[in-house]
Order: C-alpha cells, then sequence, then structure tokens
C-alpha cells in the first residue's frame, strides 16, 4: 500500500511556494494556510489564482493537499456577524481546494465559551455546517478535527464530533481529522491503549471516515488539556508510541501531516520527515 506522509508547509509569497517546498522535501502530503490564519477571509480566492500552483504539481511527487482552515473559526459563536464570517471563510476555503484537486479543508469547530446553552451552541454548529455544505462545490471535503480540550472546546471528544456529523445533511462531504497530541493532552493514552483508543475512533467516527491525521509529539502530559507540540521523539508521547501510530495496520490509508516546531526551517522539516521514512524501515 503506498503511504501517504508530509507535512504543513508555507506558501507566502504564493501557493506555488508550498508546491516548491513539496518538491524539495521530496513528500507526497502537504497541508498549507492558504491565507494568514490569525485573519478572516471574507472574500473568495480571484480566479487563476490556483494555476501557478496546479502547473507546479503536475508530474511531481504532491498528491494530497490539505488547507488548515483560520483559527477565528467558532461555529458554536452566539454573535451573528462572527458566526456569519465563520461559514463564509470555510466556504470560500472549500471553494479553492477544490479548484486544486485538494484532499479537504481541516478546521476546529470552536468552543461553548460564548455560549451559555449549550444544546442550543451544538444547534448553531449543525445549521452553520449544513449552511456550508449545501454552497460547497461538489468535490469538497470538510473535516472536523479533534482539539486538545481546553476551555469550553468542542471536540475533545470524539463523540462530540460523532454527534454533530449524524446530523449533518450532505454527510458525503464531511470527514474527520485526529490529532496525537490533541488527543493525548485530552486524556487519549496513545502510549498504552492505543487499541483501545482506535476501537474508540472506530465506534464514535468511523475509520473510513477519518480524513487525516496530524502527528506530533507533545510537550505537556497526558490529559493536560493543553495544545502544544512537540517534535517526534521529544515529547512525552514518545517516538515509540508514534512510530505504533503510524504504522498501525488500520490506520496506513490514511494521510499523515507533521505540524512539529522543526518544521520553521526546511532542514528541521527535513529531519523529521526522515524519521517517518525511518518507521516505515
Amino acid at each position: 500500500m503506498k503511504r501517504y506522509f508530509g507535512a504543513h508547509v508555507s506558501c507566502a509569497g504564493g501557493l506555488i511556494n508550498a508546491a516548491n517546498a513539496a518538491i524539495e522535501l521530496d513528500i507526497n502530503t502537504i497541508q498549507i494556510h492558504p491565507s494568514p490564519p490569525q485573519r478572516w477571509n471574507t472574500q473568495p480566492f480571484a480566479e487563476g489564482i490556483e494555476d501557478a500552483f496546479n502547473a507546479a504539481r503536475e508530474g511531481s511527487c504532491l498528491e494530497k493537499v490539505f488547507f488548515h482552515a483560520i483559527y477565528l473559526i467558532n461555529m458554536a459563536t452566539p454573535d451573528p456577524q462572527k458566526f456569519q464570517l465563520a461559514k463564509t471563510s470555510l466556504l470560500n476555503y472549500l471553494d479553492l481546494n477544490a479548484r486544486i484537486g485538494g484532499a479537504g479543508v481541516i478546521f476546529h469547530v470552536g468552543s461553548m465559551k460564548d455560549q451559555p446553552d449549550e444544546a442550543e451552541g451544538y444547534d448553531r454548529v449543525v445549521s452553520g455546517l449544513n449552511w456550508v455544505l449545501e454552497r460547497a462545490p461538489a468535490k469538497s471535503r470538510l473535516i472536523m478535527e479533534v482539539a486538545a480540550g481546553s476551555g469550553s472546546i468542542i471536540g475533545d471528544r470524539v463523540e462530540e464530533l460523532g454527534l454533530i456529523y449524524s446530523q449533518l445533511e450532505r454527510k458525503e462531504l464531511a470527514g474527520f481529522g485526529l490529532d496525537t497530541q490533541h488527543m493525548w493532552a485530552s486524556g487519549y493514552d496513545l502510549a498504552t491503549d492505543l487499541e483501545g483508543v482506535i476501537k474508540n475512533v472506530d465506534e464514535s467516527l468511523g475509520l473510513d471516515k477519518v480524513w487525516s491525521i496530524h502527528l506530533n509529539d507533545s510537550k505537556t502530559e497526558l490529559a493536560s488539556k493543553k495544545d502544544r507540540h512537540e517534535n517526534i521523539g521529544d515529547g512525552l508521547i514518545g517516538e515509540a508510541a508514534l512510530r505504533r501510530v503510524f504504522t498501525h495496520p488500520k490506520l496506513q490509508s490514511i494521510p499523515f501531516i507533521l505540524e512539529t516546531p522543526a518544521l520553521a526551517t526546511i532542514d528541521g522539516a527535513r529531519s523529521e520527515i526522515q524519521k517517518l521514512e525511518g518507521f516505515l524501515g
């Protein structure tokens, strides 16, 4: 079976730079922020912005291209303006991802921090996602990511994401993304109970609906509720446990994406990717 794995890369200066980074690193999978992640993306991406990127990846090693949505999105917010901005930002990302033949848009659902009624918050999440998916291109893939669990975050338990998914109308366009550091921080013991964690994910989400996995070590302890990524093998999950995740037979068809601190430089990214290559022997 062909394995798909790679890293988050920068597209500063244009999308083509992300394709060039993938080619330089010789990886078949990347994740990018197509716009600044701390800024609302309210306008559709210009027609043709994808042309140079598509030309660069033609005939290259690059096959899977994920977007990570902006960090401002909270689909449970009771603020009407922010709710509309979140929906529009997701839709614009889905449109561009479809135009490049991408593998999906990964996003954090949000939190209940400003929502006093949790049931109303979940209803708002579902209505917002249904609005987005109703308008999304037919080949879109919207990926809800498991969260690290701080505060009133939504999705620190896989059952929460499964509940949201069960109420979506265009289920074929929606799936899930795991993150080893987030799951560890939320209390999923990948080091000593990997089989139990995988069973829970399968029962709650369905492994066939897990469309991406962020592979990260953790700076913080199990159930810390803190989102703090560490380089592979340098954290508290540990290299042996992450190797077992990466090589697990039930997960081998899912693309893996690194989001570790070492990715800040091309040499650091290369070093992290070599670790994964080493896991495969």
